[in-house]
């Protein structure tokens, strides 16, 4: 028996929302009286962080601290039209559109503070909940005091709209395919190493660390973004060397019966996961953000199977490479080698063509 040891890189590429476009987002937000602001998104929160996210977005354009956001998805009456949480859009499609509804309520909410400090809106800015002056920072007003006054001065309610839709790109060549236009809003990339120990003797892969790389566009909130990519490295290792979901081998009536025979990554299987984070915007999202939910698992398996090669000098190509997997590959490369040889009976020359190794002859019949 003998540990074996090795790396392995893959590389990946990953589109942002849906090939051609086909999935919109749209939202609205108003702000009440006292300032604070209501968000409403049909964006449903799997988990990957998108209430968040567009909080952040809206805080940002609109000039207001985040905790000033209430983010209310709660049902599709009173919520605009989001397509879904698919594609890796809800950052990118979604986010976009609350940040044109941010943008649009504050045009509105400048107009007012303009009436109020009566300032051109033109030569006002909004940051950190106030409204002030270009070059005279002591001319200023609170966004709350706007948002006073436009309910019982003014008589207005300030309000956005916003949706979004990635651009179509018609084919201009029909016999390549050829588009006027990228048929993708944005490309994420990213990349893994592995290192791994592989025992001959059991056929046990035990990835001992990752190395992952990824480019995010921009990372709104890094610290869901690392979350999301080590989240995805957990999954990577299960899709890896553990979960076999499909096909069932060698039939369905092997599939275990319990949640627990579902082999899942645990403590004792997590190595050591280093995350590098590159931010490289993209110039059609929201602040230059990219998506990075789905891709963040796809990175590993190859990576894993690389380092399995360099170990032991087999390529598993199925997965998980499970000790089966190893065993059986490390059998067939054990095996002698032989020539093929294919003899074939030629009726008409009554002769024997054989084949071998690349030589033909002939034997008589």
């Amino acid at each position: 028996m003998a540990i074996h040891k090795g790396r392995g890189i893959s590389a990946i590429e990953y589109p942002t929302g849906m090939n051609q476009n086909g999935d919109p987002s749209q939202a609205w937000i108003k702000m009440k009286p006292d300032g604070r602001v209501d968000v409403f998104s049909g964006t449903a929160d799997i988990g990957n962080g998108s209430k968040t996210i567009q909080s952040q977005i809206v805080a940002d354009t609109l000039g207001v601290p985040y905790d000033w956001v209430t983010y209310d998805n709660s049902n599709t009456d009173s919520s605009p039209v989001c397509t879904g949480t698919f594609a890796s859009r809800a950052t990118f499609v979604a986010g976009m559109a609350v940040k044109k509804a941010a943008e649009n309520a504050r045009t509105k909410l400048l107009e007012i503070a303009g009436k109020e400090l009566e300032i051109d809106p033109a030569d006002l800015e909004v940051a950190d909940g106030e409204v002030v002056a270009k070059g005279a920072p002591q001319k200023k007003i609170s966004v709350a005091d706007v948002a006073v006054a436009a309910t019982w001065t003014h008589g207005e309610l300030i309000t956005g709209t916003g949706a979004h839709l990635n651009p179509y790109a018609p084919i201009v060549d029909s016999e390549t395919g050829r588009v006027e236009l990228p048929p993708h809003a944005a490309i994420s990339y990213a990349a893994c190493a592995a290192e791994v120990e592989v025992d001959d003797e059991t056929g046990n892969v035990r990835v001992t660390r990752l190395v992952q790389c990824f480019d995010v566009g921009t990372a709104i909130n890094p610290t869901l973004v690392e979350g999301q990519i080590e989240g995805g490295a957990v999954q990577g290792l299960g899709l890896g060397v553990l979960e076999n979901c499909y096909p069932y081998y060698p039939s369905v009536e092997h599939r275990g019966g319990q949640f627990g025979s579902y082999l899942a990554p645990g403590m004792e299987d997590l190595p050591q996961v280093d995350t590098i984070i590159i931010e490289n915007p993209s110039a059609g999202g929201p602040y230059g953000a990219k998506g990075i939910g789905e891709m963040a698992n796809n990175p590993q398996p190859p990576a894993i199977a690389a380092a399995v090669y360099d170990a032991i000098g087999v390529w598993v190509t199925e997965l998980p490479i499970t000790p089966e997997r190893v065993l059986r590959a490390l059998e067939a490369k054990a095996e002698p080698r032989r020539e093929g040889k294919v003899v074939i009976f030629d009726e008409e020359l009554s002769v024997n063509s054989v084949s071998n190794g690349g030589m033909r002859f002939e034997v008589p019949a």
